[in-house]
């Protein structure tokens, strides 16, 4: 899918691209049931379409995110995120701080669609309503 991907100066310094639109089709196929519809891939895919929002992705992974107003000012929100490898999260986390901060962003958000991520989420990240967390961007 559209070219190798480089592990270096990408994205705020960090291993993620901006990849095309139909990325998002290739890295949700055999995306476990009840993590996103058809409905919403099909929704996600035409935010980046219409450039509101952006398709990122590394070799641990690949994200979807936009730019909005949030609570507390700029918030960065993760629509969907694929982890390609074990353990994506714990080694990029600190890749998203890095993109929320150039971007301006005061908070970083995401809805949970699977159980246990408050048992995975560090103290940083706090609950907002029953299946959202954000977190500071500091």
């Amino acid at each position: 899918m559209g070219g190798q991907l480089q592990a270096v100066n990408g994205c705020s310094g960090t291993s993620f691209f901006i990849q095309e639109p139909e990325f998002v089709t290739w890295a949700a196929n055999g995306l476990r049931p009840g993590v996103a519809t058809a409905s919403e891939l099909a929704e996600i895919r035409a935010q980046c379409e219409n450039e509101q929002a952006l398709c990122l992705a590394g070799k641990d992974g690949m994200m979807v995110i936009d730019l909005r107003p949030g609570p507390a000012g700029l918030e960065v929100f993760v629509w969907l995120a694929i982890a390609f490898r074990y353990g994506a999260y714990e080694r990029q986390d600190a890749a998203l701080l890095a993109i929320a901060r150039d971007l301006g962003a005061q908070t970083i958000a995401f809805v949970a669609r699977r159980r246990g991520w408050a048992r995975r989420l560090g103290p940083e990240w706090t609950r907002r309503g029953k299946d959202e967390f954000m977190r500071r961007v500091t």
